[in-house]
């Protein structure tokens, strides 16, 4: 709940530390300058504050250009020629701050102290740097030492207030607000009722959560367009699973006051998570309208249509963000998602392939890239493209497994099974590359390796149904360890009960053990939700014949044969129906 970085006292002194306020920001700024001063002889006394003043001008401008390695490089030169001038040891202390060296940051805003005791500007920023590194009672020392110095300051008791609910110390705080409110001087009772709704919000008990909300009605009260206090009670009240609370204070507040982004935030937050897309697509627009960039909230616009199965002004939208910032790699990622979901296989492609290695979205770029050329029967080129991101971006399983099952397209299985294992060299227990791995080895006919792997499968993830039902069906072919199999046909059947092959593997199970009738229930169930299955009808067909059952026997070797593909397994069912006796 630290405020200290966030107020405008440390805006102020940075506005009142610097000597030239009205040179323009510009990148050339800096050159500028050095073109107009020219800096004076350092060995000259009588020009040091002429240098000193030179490079102080410098490095404010290098500061409004962001630039902080060079601005500390020129307050440093100043500091040469000016070693006793708080204002140059603040500047440094503030550019420490932005380029993140603290220590820095804090061994100036000291020496601005010892060298100007009285500035209550510098003392309140050296609070803000002790604050921030939460050393509260260095914090707090600097704070008091403003009160003693200005004893009307409202600035410092919210400082202390504050830092004493960050360390739970709720009593205190308490105080601190409370005497502000008394304070004679002091302008802004609000902002005391909200930290103290804050104070009473951090403290457990339905008695401190309703004191918080009468604390953040009593701010709004006094001050209506009061934003942190709508935003606080807003989220107050989503914490308390009120949402028609929140919604309707939001929306009121965006009636009668000015926009307010993280209101609007809160709102369509609120739409989005109730289901009503179209208000909060509005909510969104309304954002966008209000926003200098507005390109991320572009990206939650889009992201709705494509829930919304808009997908035309999704890729509308996402194209405009990818053209006003060819850098946005998550829109571009989309946009190939969405052209993908609409048919437009060249398109995505295209769009996948521009995702650069940086992206996060990369490794699933190359994927889904790879899966469309398969697609269109370009079988080499997604190699190609795969093999590529692997060199590139070699440390995300999901590529090897792409990889592999490309490899095994191609009935390479040894290529397919040394990709996985270098796969698995990193990623040891990743399901999907054991569970590939599996299936390959079964492909090179290393059955007692495949059993392993779907094993170590079983033990990352006891509820993979698919490899329970491989493993079981497995068993089943090789005629060993058949109540084992039955177990776990019979849980992988628990876990998906309308899945043909999972049926199947537990009427296969059956039908090994002799259990010819009670297999034939179960693959007639798997038979009518995958009619389309040659392996099924087949397995179905075996049932029948072993339970003496011909015509239905021939009904089902029949419409075998005529859904494979794979001529040699159609001879194998032929040979079936000439042994069948009527």
């Amino acid at each position: 709940m630290r405020p200290c970085f966030k107020t405008t006292a440390s805006i102020t002194l940075l506005l009142t530390l610097t000597a030239c306020g009205s040179l323009p920001a510009k990148k050339t700024a800096a050159a500028q300058v050095q073109n107009l001063l020219t800096p004076a002889s350092a060995s000259d006394p009588l020009n040091m504050r002429t240098e000193a003043d030179y490079n102080f001008i410098l490095g404010d401008v290098y500061s409004r250009e962001g630039n902080s390695a060079q601005a500390i490089e020129a307050f440093k030169k100043a500091l040469a020629m000016d070693q006793m001038s708080p204002a140059v040891h603040m500047r440094l202390s503030a550019e420490y701050l932005k380029a993140d060296k603290m220590p820095e940051a804090i061994s100036h805003a000291q020496k601005a102290v010892q060298q100007d005791p009285k500035n209550i500007d510098a003392h309140l920023f050296l609070g803000g740097l002790y604050s921030a590194e939460k050393l509260y009672d260095k914090a707090i020392a600097q704070y008091n030492i403003v009160l003693r110095l200005q004893p009307e300051n409202v600035e410092a008791p919210v400082y202390i207030g504050s830092l004493y609910s960050d360390m739970k110390d709720y009593k205190k705080a308490e105080q601190y607000f409370k005497s502000l409110l008394k304070n004679p001087l002091y302008e802004t009772p609000h902002v005391a009722h909200y930290y103290l709704g804050l104070i009473k919000q951090d403290q457990e008990g339905a008695k401190q959560q309703l004191a918080a909300e009468r604390s953040f009605k009593k701010s709004l009260e006094l001050k209506p367009d009061f934003e942190d206090a709508v935003v606080s009670l807003a989220n107050f009240y989503l914490k308390q699973s009120d949402r028609n609370k929140a919604l309707s204070l939001c929306l009121e507040f965006q009636k009668q006051s000015h926009f307010n982004r993280s209101v609007a935030d809160i709102i369509a937050q609120i739409y989005i998570e109730s289901g009503e897309s179209d208000k909060a697509f509005e909510q969104l627009e309304v954002i966008s309208g209000n926003s200098e960039n507005s390109l991320e909230i572009q990206m939650k616009m889009a992201l709705l249509l494509i829930e919304q199965k808009r997908f035309h002004l999704a890729a509308s939208k996402l194209k405009d963000i990818v053209t006003k910032s060819p850098t946005s790699d998550t829109a571009r990622y989309y946009l190939a998602a969405v052209y993908e979901e609409t048919g437009a296989a060249d398109s995505a492609i295209r769009e996948y392939m521009l995702v650069p290695p940086s992206s996060p979205h990369f490794s699933e770029a190359i994927v889904h890239a790879a899966h469309l050329l398969k697609g269109l029967g370009k079988l080499n080129q997604a190699l190609d493209v795969t093999a590529k991101g692997l060199k590139t971006k070699a440390d995300q399983p999901q590529v090897y497994t792409m990889y592999a099952s490309l490899l095994d397209a191609k009935s390479d299985y040894l290529g397919a099974a040394r990709v996985l294992e270098e796969g698995l060299s990193k990623f040891s227990k990743n399901v999907s590359l054991l569970f590939q791995h599996a299936l390959i080895l079964d492909r090179l006919g290393k059955k007692e390796g495949m059993i392993a792997q779907m094993k170590k499968v079983l033990e990352i993830e006891p509820n993979h149904v698919q490899s329970m039902s491989y493993l079981a069906f497995t068993l089943a072919e090789l005629n060993q360890h058949l109540p084992e199999a039955e177990r776990l046909a019979r849980r992988a059947l628990e876990l998906e009960p309308t899945d043909g092959y999972v049926l199947d593997t537990l009427g296969w199970v059956l039908f090994k053990q002799k259990k010819f009738s009670e297999s034939i229930k179960v693959l007639e169930k798997a038979y009518g939700y995958q009619s389309s299955a040659s392996i099924i009808a087949e397995h179905l067909a075996d049932a029948y014949s072993m339970q003496s059952m011909p015509e239905e026997a021939k009904a089902m070797y029949n419409k075998a044969v005529g859904l494979t593909t794979d001529e040699a397994r159609a001879r194998q069912i032929r040979s079936k129906l000439l042994k069948l006796v009527f």
